[in-house]
């Protein structure tokens, strides 16, 4: 039988053109020259985010950085920034008294920033052009995770501007998760009447 397979969520639009095989090493003209020692470091915090994520090695990674290379300065910035801008998501998420996390979530949301705060890490943040690229890939290849919390506080954001000060008190993750159960049941009757309308 045909399976659908969905691609996996991107924090971004488009997603970073990874190659599908793996290469031994990066070639010498590329931009970035990633030591082993920090790619595997990369990798296995990219794993302890994210399990199902694609290994990367230095081929890689320096795949990447020649197609950002090539890509208009301005287009260059956009790239990394429609990744980065993320973060404040996540962050704003993790800090939210009124939707709690599960524990694992809150974990790894730290290790995230932990991550983006340390300036000497796999592409080190002072590299021109570059030291923000392992930074958005990071983002890139654990979004999947992240990816169906931050919609769903996204929508709660939303929920909670449009209740306002209706419930007496600050909109809680609770009141949001009662308020879609609720529609999705008048949802499902108004369908039920319109399937038997037309029986």
């Amino acid at each position: 039988r045909l399976v659908m397979r969905h691609p996996a969520p991107t924090p971004a639009e488009a997603p970073f053109p990874l190659p599908r095989a793996r290469s031994a090493k990066a070639n010498g003209d590329a931009p970035v020259h990633p030591d082993a020692e920090a790619v595997a470091r990369f990798n296995t915090l990219v794993h302890e985010l994210y399990r199902d994520a694609p290994q990367v090695d230095a081929g890689a990674i320096a795949s990447v950085a020649r197609w950002l290379d090539s890509q208009p300065p301005d287009q260059r910035e956009s790239l990394l920034t429609a990744r980065l801008q993320r973060i404040e998501e996540l962050e704003a998420m993790r800090r939210d008294a009124d939707w709690p996390l599960d524990p694992a979530q809150d974990r790894r949301i730290d290790l995230v920033l932990q991550y983006l705060e340390a300036e000497d890490d796999l592409i080190p943040d002072h590299t021109p052009t570059f030291g923000y690229l392992d930074d958005a890939l990071l983002l890139e290849l654990a979004w999947p995770v992240f990816a169906e919390d931050v919609d769903d506080y996204r929508d709660f954001r939303m929920f909670r501007e449009e209740v306002g000060e209706t419930l007496g008190r600050a909109p809680h993750q609770l009141d949001w998760l009662r308020a879609r159960a609720e529609e999705g049941a008048l949802w499902e009757h108004m369908h039920r009447v319109h399937d038997q309308l037309y029986v």
